[in-house]
């Protein structure tokens, strides 16, 4: 399957390690004289990680961006519209990478590494929008457009990265949360793979 090639190409990775525990550190050590800050980051409050949460605004937000260039274009009034909502975008990426980077800082191994790929592709995802806004405030409309399509796409491969930190990592997902597993729910069957004709 392409989806395990990949997460086994980045696994493989021991040069991430170089970048990564550095800046893993320097996250511990900010957050352990911030214990408060930590758990409000780690999302101790709602019961489960804040970072699930807050992505909600950039991807919603950049979805109707990216309806609203489409549907605005030889449409002026849809033009406001559509940087208003890559602007929040980028805003609420920024908060979420906040809450991101605090769980991240707990992570270890494959999942460390695969952690800091998705990292680095959620700041190549905010500078293409930050390009695409700065583009179409002096007038560059079309490149802003290409500039933001483009990371909304990398965003879903990203994205994908997030969901296998969770659903194959458990990063985030509670020790005893496999425990639980058979009475909160049915299992979903495996569906039959076509066979090539």
């Amino acid at each position: 399957m392409i989806g395990t090639a990949v997460l086994g190409g980045i696994e493989e990775q021991d040069w991430i390690d170089r970048i990564a525990n550095p800046l893993q550190r320097g996250i511990q050590s900010v957050l352990g004289r911030a214990p408060a800050v930590a758990k409000v980051l780690h999302g101790k409050f709602l019961g489960h990680p804040l970072h699930p949460v807050l992505v909600t605004v950039p991807i919603g937000a950049w979805s109707c961006a990216l309806v609203l260039d489409f549907a605005g274009i030889g449409r002026r009034k849809l033009h406001r519209g559509a940087d208003a909502t890559a602007a929040i975008g980028l805003a609420g990426a920024v908060v979420a990478a906040v809450a991101g980077l605090a769980d991240w800082s707990t992570t270890l191994g494959s999942a460390k590494r695969i952690g800091f790929v998705h990292g680095a592709m959620n700041m190549a995802i905010a500078g293409l929008y930050g390009a695409s806004l700065a583009s179409r405030a002096v007038g560059l409309r079309p490149l802003g457009i290409a500039l933001s399509t483009a990371g909304f796409g990398l965003a879903g491969a990203s994205g994908w990265l997030g969901g296998e930190l969770i659903y194959r990592y458990g990063v985030g997902v509670s020790n005893d949360a496999c425990e639980r597993r058979p009475e909160t729910q049915i299992p979903v069957p495996e569906a039959p793979i076509a066979e090539p004709s």
